[in-house]
């Protein structure tokens, strides 16, 4: 018996899907999984600082009935890999016959991370945000590239205020858009940036309140996408709505982790999850003047269903790609 198993690298991903079928992708994982279509257990994370390794993995596997494939996102954060020239995601994907176990394909994942964070604001502003006219993303790296780059082809936006604390990274990140059709400023202040944003999106590595409560103001979406606390926490008790990709794993890490050890959040804080809002069991705006704060801390079954659409294909184009026998 043989156990073919495609390999395919992170540019072989990049030239077998569009962003386009990136975003639609994600979507249609979040609502399969509103739709009880997806099974998937909270991330599992190994952090390896205690013993001096700077860095952590998140195991993060998953079933999506209509792909019927199972898949493992296996990713890790490593804060050195700026100094040797790498990302500091780095991610690959299993994917699996759900019946007999045989791996299918092993494939590079720093590109689907990349943009499958990308894609999430992009979604979640289309069911979540009042207007997208001012948009403040406080981050210059990968994922915020991404996530402009999923924004700029899906919403109407007029101004994007880009923070970061390097003035470098902020310069080198609005050089990526040129000629774009609105107006990209860069802002070395979170303070004056955020004021009158429609929709403000925290995409750092910090563990730091870099968004006040007073700087949201009324009508605003606040997306939060780091691993670990990047708001204060009057903001999170006093925005009308709180909402999540995933309950079980947004009071474990993110944001929200500090307010929920604390007890000041338990699941049910969340007037809805993303996947239930686009599945339509439940709402998620209800009025232009709300205050919402979602936190998107990520879910490995979108990862999976984008790798599945690259490997069906690389398989219905008769894409070369290397292989190996694991029988």
């Amino acid at each position: 018996m043989k156990e073919p198993v495609k390999i395919i690298s992170d540019s072989l991903v990049k030239e077998n899907i569009t962003i386009e079928e990136v975003i639609e992708q994600v979507e249609n994982t979040w609502r399969w999984y509103g739709e009880g279509k997806v099974i998937m257990p909270s991330k599992i994370t190994l952090d390896m600082n205690e013993l001096g390794v700077h860095g952590w993995f998140n195991s993060m596997p998953s079933y999506i009935q209509d792909t019927d494939l199972a898949g493992l996102k296996f990713v890790g954060g490593f804060i050195d890999n700026r100094k040797i020239g790498l990302p500091f995601i780095r991610a690959k994907v299993f994917l699996c016959d759900p019946r007999t176990g045989s791996m299918k394909a092993l494939m590079g994942g720093d590109w689907i991370s990349q943009f499958r964070t990308g894609a999430q604001p992009a979604i979640a502003c289309k069911y979540l945000a009042a207007k997208t006219d001012i948009v403040t993303i406080i981050g210059a790296g990968a994922q915020a590239y991404a996530a402009l780059e999923c924004m700029r082809r899906t919403l109407p936006l007029k101004e994007v205020r880009i923070c970061d604390i390097f003035p470098e990274a902020r310069k080198n990140f609005i050089a990526k858009f040129p000629g774009v059709p609105f107006e990209l400023k860069d802002c070395d202040s979170i303070e004056d940036a955020c004021p009158g944003s429609d929709v403000i999106i925290t995409l750092t590595t910090a563990d730091a309140p870099l968004v006040r409560d007073a700087w949201v103001g009324e009508g605003a979406l606040l997306l939060t996408m780091g691993s670990y606390t990047e708001t204060d926490e009057e903001i999170v008790l006093h925005c009308d709505r709180l909402l999540t990709d995933h309950i079980g794993q947004t009071l474990h890490r993110g944001n929200l982790y500090e307010p929920a050890k604390k007890g000041l959040v338990n699941e049910d804080s969340f007037s809805a999850t993303l996947p239930e809002v686009i599945a339509g069991k439940k709402a998620g705006r209800t009025d232009p003047k709300e205050r919402i704060l979602c936190q998107l801390v990520g879910m490995g079954a979108p990862d999976a269903a984008v790798a599945a659409l690259v490997l069906q294909h690389i398989e219905e184009n008769g894409v070369e790609v290397p292989e190996v026998d694991l029988a």
